[in-house]
C-alpha cells in the first residue's frame, strides 16, 4: 500500500511538473504576440486624443487622459519590480503637467518595450517563481498577466474619455 501511495505522489508530482513546463510554454509562444497586440491598441487609443484634450478628466479629482496613460506605465514599473527585483522608472512625476503628447507617446513606447523585452527575455524558471503580490503568492508568470489586465482596465477608461469627446474609439485588438 505504501508503495502504491508513493507512486500516486509520483506520478502526480510528475503531471503537475509537465503542466506547468507546458503552460510556460504556451506562455513563452504566445504572449509576446498578446503584447505586441495589446502594444498597438495603447498606442492607438493615445493616439486618436487630440493634445490639447490631454488634460481633459470626466471629473475633477480624477485622472486626466494624460495621467491615465502615464498611470499604465507608472503600474509598468511598479508590476515587473515584482519580476526583475528592480524599480525602473520611466519618467517623474513632477514633470507631468508639463509633458506633451509626443512625450506622454514616447515614455508609452519605452515602458512597453521594457515589458516586450522582458517577456523575451525571462527564463522559464524565473516565470515559475513565487512572489507575494498584495498578500496573494503567485508567479511571475502571472505577473505578466497583471501588467495586461492593468493596462486594458485602464484604456477602456481611456476610450470613455474619447467617447465624451464625440471621438471614434478604435476597435478593440486584444485577441
Amino acid at each position: 500500500m505504501k508503495n502504491l501511495i508513493k507512486g500516486i505522489c509520483l506520478l502526480l508530482t510528475f503531471s503537475f511538473t509537465i503542466m506547468e513546463g507546458k503552460a510556460q510554454d504556451y506562455f513563452q509562444e504566445e504572449y509576446p504576440k498578446v503584447w505586441e497586440r495589446t502594444t498597438a491598441y495603447s498606442r492607438t487609443i493615445a493616439e486618436s486624443m487630440p493634445e490639447q484634450l490631454y488634460n481633459f478628466k470626466v471629473y475633477q479629482d480624477g485622472m486626466s487622459f494624460k495621467e491615465q496613460q502615464l498611470h499604465i506605465v507608472g503600474n509598468i514599473s511598479f508590476l515587473c519590480r515584482h519580476i526583475t527585483g528592480e524599480y525602473k522608472n520611466f519618467y517623474s512625476r513632477d514633470e507631468i503637467k508639463g509633458l506633451s503628447k509626443k512625450q506622454v507617446l514616447q515614455i508609452s513606447d519605452v515602458a512597453f518595450s521594457y515589458v516586450a523585452d522582458l517577456i523575451e527575455s525571462t527564463k522559464p524558471s524565473v516565470l515559475s517563481q513565487k512572489v507575494m503580490f498584495k498578500g496573494t503568492e503567485m508567479t511571475k508568470m502571472n505577473i505578466f498577466y497583471l501588467i495586461r489586465s492593468h493596462a486594458i482596465h485602464h484604456l477602456g477608461q481611456s476610450i470613455i474619455y474619447l467617447r465624451m469627446n464625440d471621438i471614434e474609439a478604435p476597435e478593440y485588438v486584444g485577441w
